[in-house]
C-alpha cells in the first residue's frame, strides 16, 4: 500500500518556534510511523525555510520527489496560538503551496499509488486547485481520502461539492458537520441524518468518519453507523492529532477492511499525539 498526499507543506510558528507542518504532510508523516509508504505533492519556496523543509521531510521518510520549488513565492508559514490546548491559526496567503503546477507532475509515477489524500486549504488558489482537479480526473486511485480540514474562510460550497464528488472516504470533525450541513443542505442535522443526506447526494463515498474529540468518533460503512469510544487523555495540544487519526485509520483499514478496528486504532494514535506537543511528535506503536 502506497499513499500520496496533496497540499500544503508549511511551518507552524508557535511562540517563535518553527515546527514542520501542514495537514497533508502531517498525514504522510504519520502514515510512515504506522508502517505505510507515503509521498507528498506540494511546493516550497527557494528560500531557507524551503530548503529546511525538504531536509526535514526526508528525515521523516516521506518521499519528496513530488515537491516543487517556486522561485518567487515564500515557503508557507502559519502563526499558531494555543488556548486551552486548542490551536488557533493565522495562515499566510499566496505562498509556495498555492502554486503547485500540474506541468511539473510525473503522472505515470503517481498512478502507482493506491490512495490519494487531499483537503481544502491547498485549493484556495486556482493554480493548485487546477492541479488537483487534473490529477483526480486523470488518475484512478483505489481510495481517495478527503479530510475537509476547514481553515478560516479558505473554502466554498463549490470547492466542497467538487471534493465530495471525487472522494471515496470522507473525514470530518463534529464542528465541520455543522458547517457542511448549513452550506450544502441549508439546515442543521444530527450526524446520522447528515451522513444519509450526504451519501444520497454523493454516492461515490463509501466510508464516512466524524471525529468527536474526547468522545471518540462515529464511522459509517454499508449503511451501518458505529460509535467508537476513545480512551481518556490529558491534552497537551491538538495540532496534528486529526491528521494522525486519518493516517492511522488508513493504515489499518487498507490492511483489514474493518472500519471499527481502524477507528479504534485511529482514536488511540490521535490521543497519543494530542497528549504530546507538536504535529509530528516521536511515539512508538
Amino acid at each position: 500500500m502506497k499513499i500520496l498526499a496533496f497540499g500544503e507543506v508549511l511551518w507552524d510558528v508557535v511562540e517563535n518556534n518553527y515546527h514542520l507542518g501542514g495537514a497533508p504532510l502531517n498525514f504522510a508523516a504519520h502514515a510512515i510511523k504506522c508502517g505505510v509508504s507515503s509521498a507528498i505533492i506540494s511546493a516550497v519556496g527557494k528560500d531557507e525555510l524551503g530548503n529546511k523543509c525538504i531536509k526535514e521531510i526526508e528525515k521523516i521518510g516521506v518521499e519528496t520527489s513530488f515537491i516543487q520549488n517556486i522561485l518567487h513565492k515564500n515557503t508557507g508559514t502559519v502563526q499558531v496560538e494555543i488556548k486551552n490546548g486548542q490551536p488557533y491559526y493565522e495562515i499566510i496567503n499566496d505562498v509556495a503551496f498555492d502554486h503547485i503546477n500540474s506541468e511539473f507532475i510525473d503522472f505515470e509515477s503517481i498512478k502507482s499509488f493506491d490512495c490519494f489524500y487531499f483537503g481544502t486549504l491547498a485549493q484556495r488558489n486556482p493554480v493548485s486547485q487546477s492541479c488537483l482537479k487534473i490529477i483526480l480526473d486523470d488518475c484512478d486511485f483505489k481510495h481517495v481520502f478527503f479530510d475537509a480540514n476547514l481553515r478560516q474562510s479558505y473554502y466554498s460550497k463549490s470547492m466542497l461539492d467538487f471534493s465530495l464528488k471525487k472522494c471515496s472516504i470522507l473525514k470530518l470533525n463534529d464542528e465541520e458537520v455543522e458547517i457542511l450541513s448549513d452550506l450544502l443542505f441549508y439546515k442543521k442535522m444530527n450526524f446520522k441524518d447528515f451522513i444519509n443526506e450526504l451519501i444520497n447526494k454523493y454516492p461515490s463515498i463509501s466510508v464516512v468518519i466524524i471525529t468527536k474529540g474526547a468522545d471518540g468518533c462515529l464511522v459509517y460503512k454499508d449503511k451501518i453507523f458505529t460509535d467508537v469510544a476513545s480512551q481518556p487523555i490529558t491534552v497537551k495540544d491538538t495540532i496534528g492529532a486529526g491528521d494522525s487519526f486519518s493516517a492511522a485509520f488508513c493504515s489499518s483499514y487498507f490492511k483489514n477492511n474493518d472500519v471499527i478496528e481502524a477507528a479504534t486504532f485511529a482514536n488511540k494514535i490521535g490521543g497519543i499525539v494530542a497528549s504530546m506537543s507538536g504535529a509530528i511528535p516521536q511515539y512508538s506503536l
